[in-house]
Order: C-alpha cells, then sequence, then structure tokens
C-alpha cells in the first residue's frame, strides 16, 4: 500500500491493538508483535473421551484469553478470522481428515446479548480456508450461557440442551472457543454420533 495513503488513513481512521493499545493501520486487527506472540501454538496436547477426540491451539491464558474475551464480549467481531487462524493451524498441525465442518452453537442468551452467533462466524471463515462444506447440524436449547458456574454445574446444565438440526454423514469436524471440562463438546459430540456421524474430531481454541 501507498505509504502516502497508508498516513492519510492513520488520521482519518485512527486504529490500535485490541491488545495492547498500540497505533496500527486501519486494516489490520492486531499489532506485529502481539500477533506474533499469540501464533505460537497449536500446543502438543491431544484429549481422547468417550465421544471424540479434542485438538487445541493454546491454554486459555494471556494473549490468547484476551483475543477470546474481546471478540466474543467486547464487540470486536472482526477477531474471528484471528481465532478462525488459530483453528486452521491446529487442523494443519494433527492433519485430521474430517467430510463437514460445524459448531457448538451459541445459546438463545447469548445471541440475544451479541447479536452473532460466536463459533458459527469463525466456522464460515475456517471453512472458505480449507475448502470444506460447513453445515449447522446443532441447535442450542439452553436458556442462558454458562457463565458464573462450577464445573459440576457445567457437567449438569448442558445434558439435553442441545437438538440436532440435520442429519450428521461421515466424519464430522467440530468447533468451539474454551474447553473447560468437556461437557459441551461431548454433548454435542454424543447427539452427532447417535444420529449417524462416523466419528466427530473436535478443535478448540483454548483449554481452560
Amino acid at each position: 500500500m501507498d505509504r502516502y495513503f497508508e498516513t492519510i488513513l492513520k488520521v482519518v481512521f485512527p486504529n490500535s491493538c485490541v491488545l495492547c493499545g498500540r497505533t496500527i493501520s486501519a486494516f489490520s486487527l492486531l499489532c506485529e508483535e502481539c500477533e506474533a506472540k499469540l501464533f505460537r501454538g497449536p500446543i502438543p496436547l491431544v484429549e481422547k473421551t468417550k465421544w471424540c477426540e479434542v485438538y487445541f491451539y493454546g491454554r486459555y491464558e494471556s494473549l490468547l484469553r484476551d483475543v477470546i474475551l474481546a471478540y466474543k464480549n467486547g464487540g470486536h467481531w472482526r477477531l474471528r478470522k484471528i481465532l478462525a487462524r488459530a483453528i486452521f493451524e491446529t487442523m494443519s498441525r494433527y492433519s485430521t481428515s474430517f467430510d463437514v465442518l460445524t459448531w457448538v452453537p451459541s445459546s438463545f442468551k447469548a445471541l440475544e446479548e451479541r447479536g452473532f452467533d460466536t463459533m458459527e462466524m469463525i466456522a464460515k471463515v475456517v471453512s472458505k480456508n480449507i475448502h470444506t462444506k460447513c453445515v449447522s447440524l446443532i441447535e442450542s436449547a439452553a436458556p442462558s450461557t454458562k457463565r458464573g458456574l462450577t464445573r459440576q454445574q457445567r457437567r449438569e446444565s448442558v445434558r439435553g440442551m442441545f437438538v440436532l438440526k440435520a442429519k450428521p454423514r461421515g466424519i464430522v469436524a467440530l468447533i468451539d472457543d474454551v474447553y473447560t471440562t468437556g461437557a459441551t463438546i461431548n454433548e454435542c459430540s454424543k447427539l452427532l454420533l447417535q444420529a449417524g456421524a462416523e466419528k466427530v474430531i473436535a478443535y478448540c481454541i483454548a483449554k481452560a
């Protein structure tokens, strides 16, 4: 980009890094330093449950935690591209194959508060990058979010809180943002497998 034009943009449309506040170009999301610190994953961690195997990009701490919270609760919806990159790099690191991509849906209350389904937006970006069909297979029947719940309450709160929207086929990739107890991922994976999915592979941005 022409430096003169970029200078004009910085004056007319000032922009700053969501994480540290440094001045950045009008079309950037994070400064180069924060982006370099953020993309040091994926971590070598795989968790196998009764219903699926789960791969993680990083731990729910530091910059990764800040980016997730800024995206979900701070109104910085453009960060979906940054978080989609974390999912994409995790998929590339483990070279797993699947037939369709879906996501853990937001609760009705979360949709009301944010105005969009956080993981759906990320899933659509990932889908374009990996050239794999993205399908909404699951719907949330949960009346509220899980914020503030204990681990035991989280496990209990997801039972029966998801319903199938479409019949899954083949191997399904399921994505979510934060893996805390595993209750949500397992509940959704169980639903997909019982409905006919051959296998479920889960990818989470962060492990709490």
